[in-house]
Order: C-alpha cells, then sequence, then structure tokens
C-alpha cells in the first residue's frame, strides 16, 4: 500500500509540475522528492539555502561534498561567503535541478535510484531563509585515534605518526568565534565534526557564545567516544547536545584493530553514557558504523543493537584506503558478501524499538542498492579489466585513463558537448598536476600506471571534492608502497 501511494504522488507531481535538469528525468525528480517527503517542492535540494559547512583548512562549502572552488576563512569573513558569489551561483544552478555543476555525487545516487544516500536529502530539515539555520564545523583535526580509514587531514595523531608530517595550520582564530555571534541566534542546529570535538579548545568557546546568544541550540557532536571528563560533563548539563557516536564493530579485537589507541570496554562504558544521557534529557542519538571489510558481517548484529536501545543508525561508505574498503572487493568475493547480507531476516524481537523500521530500512538501504550496485560494477571492472604490467608504458596509461574518463564522463552526464569538454579539461588538468608534483617528488613513480585500475567514477568523485595537495598526500601515504 505504501509503494503505491508513492507511486502515486510520483505520478501526481510530474503531471503538476515536471522539473527536469542535465541528466535527471520529470520522473527520477518526482520519485525522489516523495521519497524525502517532498512530492510538491521548487527544491533538489536545501543545503546552500540553509548549511554552512567549514573545513579544516578554512573552506566553507554547503555541504562536505562540494568542497570544489570553495571560498575559505579568514580570506573572507563568514557573511562574506554566505551572501557571496560562489553561494549565489550553486544555488541558482540547483533551482534550475542543474546537479552537474558541484553536485555530481548525489546526482549519481539518483540516477541509480539509491534515493536513501542522496546526501541532500540529510539537509531536509530546514527551510530556505536568510540566514544559515545550521552550521556544520570541522575546527581542527585534533584526534587521539588513528582510525585505519582515516588520514591526517581529520587526525593530528595520524598526520603525526603514521604520515610524519608537520602539524596543520589551524584555520580558525578568535575572530572566527566572535563572527559567529551573527549567525548563533539565527541557527536551529550546529554540528561539530572531527577531529574529535571534545578534545578542540574553540568548540568549548564557541559553546560559551551559545550559552549567551542561544542556549537552547540543537548541539550535534560526532564523538569517537573515547572522551569522557568533568568538562564535557559540564557542557552536556549546560546546553541542549545530540550525540552522533561512531562505532564500527561490536567485538573487541575487531574494533580496536579498526580504531586505534581506543579501548572497546571504556568506549562501551562511555557509549551507555551517552544513552542515559540522551534518553534521560530526551536528546537524539546516532550510531555511525563504517562497513569495511573486516567488520561487513556485523552490519545485521549493529541493526539488533541499536533497535535494542531504541537510536537510529547510519552507515558511512569507505571510498578509501582501497585494501579496507568493501566496493573494491573482487567480483565473485563481493558477490558472495551481498547473496549472505542480502539473506539476513530480522525476527520481531529485532523489530521492537520505535526507529527499528527505519533501521532496517537503512540496512537494506545499504545491502540491497548500494551493495548491490557495487557488485554490478565489480563485475563491469572484472569484463573490461585493465591488465597493468611491464609491457604497458606510462603513455599508454595516461590514454587509457583519458578514454576511460572521457566514456564515464560522456555516460554519466546529460549536459552539452561544451560542458562535457570542459569537465574533461578541468579533469584532465587537475590529474596531470597531480602526477606532476608526485613524480617530481617521487621520480620512481609512473603515476598513470598506478591509478590505471581505480574505477573512473570513485577517481572523479576524490578528484573534484579535493584539493591537489590534499591528494598527493594521500597517493604518497596510501599507494606508494604499492607502486614504487
Amino acid at each position: 500500500m505504501k509503494n503505491f501511494v508513492y507511486q502515486l504522488l510520483s505520478k501526481v507531481h510530474v503531471l503538476k509540475a515536471k522539473p527536469e535538469g542535465p541528466g535527471l528525468s520529470s520522473s527520477v525528480i518526482a520519485e525522489y522528492n516523495v521519497s524525502r517527503g517532498k512530492p510538491v517542492t521548487n527544491h533538489i535540494c536545501h543545503a546552500p539555502f540553509t548549511n554552512m559547512y567549514f573545513n579544516v583548512h578554512g573552506d566553507c562549502a554547503p555541504c562536505w561534498l562540494t568542497f570544489i572552488d570553495p571560498d575559505s576563512y579568514p580570506q573572507k569573513s563568514i557573511r562574506e561567503i554566505w551572501f557571496g558569489e560562489k553561494y549565489q551561483s550553486l544555488r541558482k544552478h540547483l533551482l534550475q535541478y542543474d546537479l552537474t555543476n558541484k553536485c555530481n555525487v548525489c546526482l549519481k545516487n539518483l540516477q541509480g535510484g539509491n534515493y536513501t544516500s542522496v546526501l541532500a536529502k540529510a539537509y531536509d530539515v530546514n527551510e530556505p531563509a536568510e540566514y544559515p539555520s545550521m552550521m556544520e564545523l570541522e575546527l581542527s583535526n585534533t584526534c587521539n585515534l588513528e582510525c585505519v580509514m582515516c588520514i591526517g587531514e581529520l587526525s593530528s595523531s595520524i598526520r603525526k605518526n603514521r604520515e610524519r608530517l608537520p602539524a596543520m595550520k589551524n584555520a580558525y582564530d578568535d575572530n572566527f568565534v566572535e563572527q559567529l555571534g551573527e549567525f548563533i541566534p539565527h541557527l536551529k542546529e550546529l554540528r561539530f565534526n572531527g577531529g574529535e570535538p571534545f578534545l578542540i579548545n574553540a568548540v568549548f568557546k564557541i559553546f560559551e557564545q551559545v550559552e549567551k546568544l542561544n542556549p537552547k541550540l540543537k548541539i550535534t557532536i560526532a564523538t569517537n567516544g573515547t572522551v569522557m571528563n568533568y568538562k564535557v560533563k559540564e557542557w552536556l548539563n549546560k546546553l541542549n547536545i545530540h550525540i552522533n557516536f561512531s562505532l564500527d564493530s561490536l567485538t573487541p579485537h575487531i574494533y580496536e584493530t579498526i580504531r586505534v589507541n581506543a579501548h572497546f570496554d571504556r568506549v562501551m562504558e562511555n557509549f551507555l553514557f551517552y544513552r542515559a544521557y540522551t534518553k534521560e534529557n530526551n536528546r537524539t542519538m546516532c550510531l555511525m558504523v563504517n562497513p569495511m571489510r573486516n567488520n561487513w558481517h556485523e552490519m545485521p548484529e549493529f541493526i539488533r543493537f541499536v533497535n535494542k536501545h531504541n537510536i537510529n543508525i547510519w552507515f558511512n561508505t569507505i571510498h578509501r584506503p582501497v585494501e579496507w574498503s568493501i566496493w573494491a572487493l573482487p567480483y565473485e568475493e563481493l558477490s558472495k558478501l551481498y547473496e549472505q547480507l542480502n539473506a539476513v531476516q530480522f525476527s520481531k524481537e529485532d523489530k521492537g524499538g520505535s526507529l527499528s523500521a527505519y533501521n532496517i530500512g537503512i540496512y537494506k538501504n545499504l545491502v540491497g542498492v548500494q551493495i548491490k550496485n557495487w557488485v554490478t560494477e565489480a563485475r563491469e571492472r572484472t569484463e573490461s579489466e585493465i591488465q597493468v604490467n611491464e609491457t604497458l608504458t606510462e603513455a599508454d596509461a595516461k590514454k587509457l585513463f583519458e578514454k576511460k574518463m572521457h566514456e564515464y564522463v560522456y555516460a554519466t552526464f546529460n549536459e552539452g558537448e561544451d560542458q562535457k569538454q570542459y569537465k574533461l579539461q578541468n579533469l584532465f588538468d587537475k590529474a596531470n598536476l597531480l602526477g606532476a608534483t608526485i613524480t617530481e617528488r617521487n621520480p620512481s613513480v609512473e603515476f598513470y600506471k598506478a591509478i590505471a585500475e581505480v574505477p573512473a567514477s570513485i577517481f572523479y568523485q576524490q578528484m573534484i571534492g579535493r584539493s591537489t595537495n590534499s591528494l598527493v598526500e594521500e597517493f604518497e601515504n596510501r599507494m606508494l608502497s604499492k607502486v614504487s
């Protein structure tokens, strides 16, 4: 009955509006809008109209997927960024249902029918307004853990011990905290991401601003669960704090293999503390899980775990490093993984909490949409796999790379020839700069041979969303030992 109603609402929406955009049909837009509970709307994404996401470099964008030529603090003030040309341009594109400008990840999920994973959906909570109603802050990479799937850009411990690089310069000063004073009264939610927020001094300075200007403001903290002290407890009691708790395994040795430097028993004690705190104070709590090669079999158990504790779950996607990611598994292995997870049945006991249907739906999307799509992509990779060997020259590898990216862009984006060529030229220019920088620093490396087997979709998403310096660092830290 629910599916019938969704289909009916979709048809009504198509007949009434029929909006279309590059690579997006009116039917896809209608189905997506119904899935988000907004069958009639002019906004396919609220993020540029409601949100500011500041990353550890001082860059600001509407979401973490749109850091493509962003404005930055302190070069521009918070006000100049929000009311500036780059935000205005993205708003204009999205009002025309054009996601090809900076929103290609969401575009791909929409085209694949993976509506649950469309990041834009997360920003539907607030309606467009003059001032942002939400801010997401990555104020520093200060973190006490060295998680295997993380990078130094988000963990000071990894940057120091694994990457052996100097500490990152702190982009945010006391002036940034003061400038927030204009925006905090308008906010409905303030989110802090990592590093580990409860180890970052600026977080507590902003807490003081919130206490003075908007004490009931919803604050969401993404925490690794390792920090619990008097200072944290004091602010939990003062402010309206909600918790996103990262936990990647319910098995101690697997957890501690992933979350290096963490202690499972202590983290679980803190989990129970946060669960009691959120329950007693009517606050939300969500478990953030990273499905990977060594923990994927625990995903059904995670659903039972969150349903038992009556909290939400969310599965993040690990694109890199390849050796930990699920999407890059060989086709046969990935097929077996999918079959095993898809065969899981949940009992009545697993469906007892009020959030159980939501959580089971998140699981079904992970398996039945995302992993299923990866199986299809893995089969296609196997069928057209590029064999990198000694006979393949770097020049040949570059030609193959360009051919693969050309095919990907033309198959993915439904837009004019000039726009596709512009996309490709920007991509090739950045790849050449990346390759030249890496080769200059590591003369023995053949860059295009090293990336020959990376799927076009993954490479494209990484290239458009990250700085050259960030990509160079990751290549050297994660791939260099395999290709040198």
